[in-house]
């Protein structure tokens, strides 16, 4: 009977010792292998569901950047053919910067900067009260209030309108193959434009339209 009991207890503690064995390899591979693998699995399926969400946001906000530069462009074109040039200017620096690499709104920056500075040239002229002379051909349309042979008296009526806060030129231009010299107090890029202008001249007399 002693005999017995002692190779069942044997027998008992061998069990013990390989299950305990069996256990520790079991929760060695499972801490140390399988665990840390599936963590490293759910982190990258994760890490791939945020590069895919950034992606997505990415190009929803180009898309968003790309309607909102073409919309400027179209206010920024519409401005600048309505000589607003200071409307044109920070819409087309709005759209160059939502799209820096875009080279069309540079260019009109540079026209649209280049008439802003003919601007404060000409109010800086007109603040000293001095008097443009236009006397060659420019395209555009000029509201002229006076125009005389005599180049002196065409000049001092200038002046005179330029020291007053007038904004005046005067183009010299041939009528009847006769050198004239117009006073104007205005000038446009279009006829229609000019025609549109005549009646805040209407204190002047009569004013009229003189593409030259």
């Amino acid at each position: 009977m002693s005999e017995y009991s002692n190779k069942s207890g044997k027998t008992t503690g061998i069990i013990v010792i390989v299950v305990v064995v069996i256990a520790a390899l079991v929760g060695a591979w499972y801490f140390g292998s399988y665990k840390p693998e599936q963590e490293a699995k759910e982190q990258a399926r994760l890490e791939q569901i945020a590069q895919a969400e950034a992606e997505k946001k990415r190009q929803e906000e180009a898309v968003q950047r790309k309607a909102r530069y073409d919309q400027l462009i179209i206010d920024a074109d519409a401005a600048f053919e309505l000589e607003d040039w200071v409307t044109a200017q920070s819409q087309y620096t709005e759209a160059s910067s939502l799209l820096p690499n875009e080279q069309y709104p540079k260019d009109q920056l540079v026209l649209v900067n280049a008439k802003l500075d003919e601007i404060a040239d000409r109010e800086a002229r007109k603040a000293a009260g001095v008097v443009e002379t236009v006397s060659s051909p420019t395209g555009r349309f000029y509201v002229i209030i006076s125009s005389s042979i005599d180049d002196d008296l065409a000049m001092d009526y200038a002046k005179k309108l330029a020291q007053e806060g007038t904004s005046v030129k005067l183009v010299q231009h041939n009528y009847n193959e006769l050198p004239f010299h117009g006073v104007s107090v205005g000038d446009y890029g279009s006829w229609a434009q000019a025609e549109a202008a005549l009646s805040s001249f209407s204190n002047f007399g009569n004013p009229w339209v003189l593409k030259y």
